[in-house]
This record gives C-alpha cells, sequence and structure tokens, in this order.
C-alpha cells in the first residue's frame, strides 16, 4: 500500500511539472509567433507593402492577446510576474502618489476617453472640413473597447483582492479597459496629428502616446484594480485595432490626395 502511494505520489509530480513545462513551452512559442508576424508586418511596411504589413502586425497582436486569455484563463506560466509586480507596487505606495494614480486613472476612465475622443473628432472636422479621420478615429477606439468588454466576459478574470485595491473594482479584470481605450485614442491621435510630417516627428508623437499609455498602466497596477498581464493585454487589443485604423487612415488620406491631383489635373486641361 505504502509503495502504490509513493508511486502515485511520484507519479503525479511528474505529470505536474511535465505539463507545467509543456504549457510554458506552448505560451513562449505563441509569444514568438506573435513577435514574428509583428516583425515581418513592419519590414512589409517600409518596403511600401502596407496592405500586407497591416495583415501581419494585425494578426501578431491579435495572437499575442490571444495567447495572454489562454494564459490567463489556464493561469500559466506567463502569469507568473503577475503578484511580484502588484507587490512591488504596494511596497512603493506613499500618500502623494495615491492622489497622483487616483487623478490619472479618473482621467483616463471610459467615460472621459469616450468624452475627449469625441471632441478630438469635433475639432478635427472643424479643422480639416473632413469627417473620414475623425469617424475613423471614433470607430477605432469604439471597436477596441467593444472587444475589450468581450474579452472581459469570455475569460471572466477575478481582480486583485480586495485588500489590495485603492478603488473599489468589481467587474472582469482581463483586459484593462482603461489602458485599452487610452492607448487607442492615443495613438490614433498620434497617428492623425503626425501625418504627412517628418519620421521624426512621427516617432515623437507615437512615444509621447506610449508613454502615457504606460502612465497610465502603471497607475492601475499600483491602484492594486488589475495585474500585469491584464494592462500588457489592453495595449495589445489597443495595437491591434490602431493598426487597422491607421491603414485605413492611410487609405483615405491616398484617395484624397488621389482626388486633389485629379482636381488640378482636370483644371489645367479646362484652361
Amino acid at each position: 500500500m505504502l509503495l502504490s502511494s509513493s508511486t502515485s505520489a511520484v507519479h503525479s509530480t511528474v505529470t505536474e511539472v511535465f505539463t507545467e513545462a509543456a504549457s510554458t513551452d506552448v505560451e513562449a512559442a505563441g509569444l514568438a509567433i506573435a513577435v514574428a508576424l509583428v516583425a515581418c508586418g513592419t519590414v512589409l511596411r517600409t518596403r511600401d507593402s502596407r496592405t500586407n504589413g497591416t495583415i501581419f502586425s494585425a494578426l501578431g497582436y491579435g495572437f499575442a492577446v490571444l495567447v495572454l486569455a489562454v494564459a490567463v484563463h489556464s493561469n500559466g506560466a506567463l502569469t507568473g510576474a503577475d503578484a511580484p509586480v502588484a507587490q512591488w507596487f504596494l511596497d512603493h505606495r506613499n500618500s502623494t502618489l495615491d492622489h497622483l494614480a487616483i487623478a490619472i486613472t479618473t482621467a483616463g476612465g471610459p467615460p472621459e476617453t469616450a468624452a475627449l475622443g469625441i471632441l478630438v473628432a469635433v475639432v478635427l472636422i472643424w479643422r480639416t472640413k473632413r469627417y473620414g479621420p475623425a469617424l475613423v478615429l471614433l470607430a477605432t477606439v469604439a471597436a477596441a473597447s467593444i472587444l475589450c468588454s468581450a474579452l472581459k466576459l469570455i475569460v471572466g478574470r477575478e481582480r486583485p483582492p480586495l485588500s489590495i485595491q485603492l478603488m473599489l473594482e468589481t467587474d472582469p479584470s482581463f483586459p484593462s479597459g482603461h489602458v485599452t481605450g487610452s492607448a487607442a485614442l492615443l495613438l490614433m491621435i498620434a497617428l492623425i496629428v503626425s501625418a504627412r510630417r517628418p519620421t521624426a516627428v512621427r516617432v515623437l508623437f507615437l512615444g509621447i502616446a506610449l508613454a502615457i499609455t504606460v502612465v497610465v498602466a502603471c497607475t492601475r497596477m499600483y491602484l492594486g484594480v488589475h495585474w500585469l498581464t491584464d494592462v500588457c493585454a489592453g495595449a495589445l487589443i489597443a495595437a491591434f485595432m490602431v493598426t487597422l485604423g491607421g491603414y485605413a487612415l492611410h487609405r483615405l488620406d491616398t484617395a484624397t490626395t488621389d482626388e486633389s491631383t485629379l482636381t488640378r489635373h482636370v483644371s489645367q486641361v479646362a484652361r
């Protein structure tokens, strides 16, 4: 009986170890594929193959979100850093940072993001007399938020413990809606504002948008309402939708340029 129990315990331990190792390998391979797809998309876009580049990049970001969702649902290896990161933020709290984090996270909330998006859209229409870019902006942010909400319901991850939350949050934790909405809006604004500008200017605006997104993500973890994988998934969802939104903006810009060229040509012929 003792030998049988020992054998059973050893078998269970070995099975658990190999299952965990296999899960880790699958998650690592999934992320590697996602990175390779995004890299291929970036290379293709630099070679003026924007359509193929957009497809590959979007697939890469989408696949990365899928990998994270599976890891979170199965408590996989990719969630291993969640608790240590949460503890690090918990250990570095103070009253000043508490108030600052609450102010930033409030400003980046879904209602505030929606209001800012509408305001930016109105200003765009007023300044450019064009509805296309404004509609693409709003559609991109809305689609990102809808996808985020759908994943929350599908994965159903619990929030961090109430004992570490500085703001009460009870809806599903994965992914972060704050990060998704803020990142999608900021990146789309950066793309629109920097359109037809030098590469250095585009990089600057995108860098600012990414920096603000990181700040919002950090405040969510600092307040104890999200795990690291939650905010990463939110950023990836935004990247997925902004990749598609950026392509739509490019097509609109190309169509506008072609129309202007055709108009000038017709005017010259008429003269």
